[in-house]
């Protein structure tokens, strides 16, 4: 964890500049999921965090192109991995973990499971979404998950 200090109410002009000075003393991996379509700005605050000593930036996203101003940070093809959807197993493992990260054991599992392995298509990031929202009371009726509305309210996040 990184430890900041900053005041209540810091703005961003404010935070950035502790958080490299943080990263500065105390070297981390930093880690961006699921990068936005970066701007200028985004840019010239990752370039600090990606050319201090000792650091690593790690960023994910569903393409080359959705990275947005990145792309020129991150330019060198050899240093990127593509990663293919979860294996059956795999996928249904990283959901029972969501299930108990989630606490959603009192629920009715078995017809969600089917829903969310099914629906997510080995995307880890719709699974962990999903389970994610399924702990909310709105997506609840009872011990059963209201999934066409969850589901409905996971995906603008995958679609891109």
């Amino acid at each position: 964890m990184l430890a900041c200090r900053v005041s209540s109410g810091a703005t961003s002009m404010s935070l950035k500049p502790a958080i490299l000075e943080s990263l500065a003393h105390a070297p981390r991996a930093v880690f961006l999921d699921d990068a936005p379509e970066a701007d200028p700005r985004m840019y010239r605050f990752l370039q600090g965090i990606y050319h201090s000593p000792d650091n690593c930036l790690i960023v994910t996203a569903r393409s080359r192109e959705s990275l947005g101003y990145l792309r020129r940070l991150l330019w060198d093809p050899r240093e990127e991995i593509a990663l293919q959807p979860l294996k059956r197993a795999e996928a249904a493992g990283l959901f029972e973990a969501a299930v108990a990260a989630y606490k959603l054991d009192e629920l009715d599992l078995d017809g969600f499971r089917r829903q969310v392995l099914h629906s997510a298509r080995g995307n880890p990031g719709q699974i962990v979404t999903m389970c994610r929202l399924a702990a909310r009371p709105e997506y609840r009726q009872g011990r059963h998950v209201k999934f066409p509305p969850l589901r409905m309210d996971a995906l603008p996040a995958f679609i891109g």
